[in-house]
């Protein structure tokens, strides 16, 4: 789940100099927290406790969904990654998103005494995230898909690319749901990101589809595509809406 933290937090560098731009962003603009989450294999609690947690389990006991209520945030997806075709310096194990109804409202958050209290199971679990500020493109949302059935079984791609021009990877049968500009990154690394890239894959795509798909779109621009699974929420609904 996305949140910010002290500059000395484990898990990523917090970008200070873009989240203090927030202050003159339009309070009427949602934004769209992507989160890439890399978990440690056993989680390591900063006071030194002893526990049987996997850094991911760690990662379940954090979930914020109370401090995210409070500030009108709403959890649109929970995805688990199935394989990575590209991009191999992080090897993540699941993407979130969360819909923030203004960009500060992600800082209001954490200021709230029942996320900080939770914060601690995060830093335990979390080896390394990546939190991008995106915004959909309009004229990339499928309004169409809003009566799709997308079962359990269903499969997305995310491709999160550095270079709005790179090659789309493209599967027979896919569907894009919709592009998100990448404003900026609040948490992370010194690198930046142009594009969040979103499709509906049709039934049956393989990850040998995906991986030969992901060959033929080569590049050399800075990129992560991955294959998910959906756990938690209603992202189509969400983007078709615009909610």
């Amino acid at each position: 789940m996305a949140d910010l933290h002290p500059p000395h937090a484990r898990y990523g560098t917090l970008n200070l100099p873009y989240i203090a731009t927030w202050a003159d962003k339009p309070i009427d603009e949602p934004m769209w927290a992507l989160n890439l989450m890399h978990y440690r294999e056993k989680a390591e609690y900063a006071d030194g406790r002893e526990t049987n947690l996997t850094g991911w389990e760690a990662d379940n006991q954090y979930s914020p969904l109370g401090p995210l209520a409070a500030v009108g945030a709403e959890l649109v997806i929970v995805a688990i990654v199935v394989d990575q075709p590209a991009g191999t310096d992080y090897k993540w194990d699941r993407v979130a998103i969360v819909r923030y109804p203004y960009r500060n409202a992600l800082v209001e958050m954490n200021l709230l005494p029942e996320f900080q209290e939770a914060h601690h199971h995060k830093d335990a679990g979390m080896k390394f995230t990546i939190v991008a500020a995106t915004f959909p493109q309009p004229d990339t949302v499928d309004r169409s898909l809003i009566d799709n059935d997308t079962t359990p079984e269903s499969q997305m791609l995310l491709q999160f690319v550095a270079d709005a021009e790179a090659p789309d990877v493209e599967i027979p049968g896919a569907q894009r749901i919709a592009t998100f500009d990448v404003e900026g990154v609040a948490i992370g690394d010194d690198r930046t990101w142009a594009e969040a890239r979103w499709d509906l894959l049709p039934a049956g795509a393989t990850a040998e589809d995906v991986q030969a798909a992901t060959e033929a779109a080569a590049t050399e621009t800075d990129r992560y595509v991955l294959l998910l699974k959906p756990q938690l929420g209603d992202f189509l609904r969400a983007v078709e809406l615009g909610r």
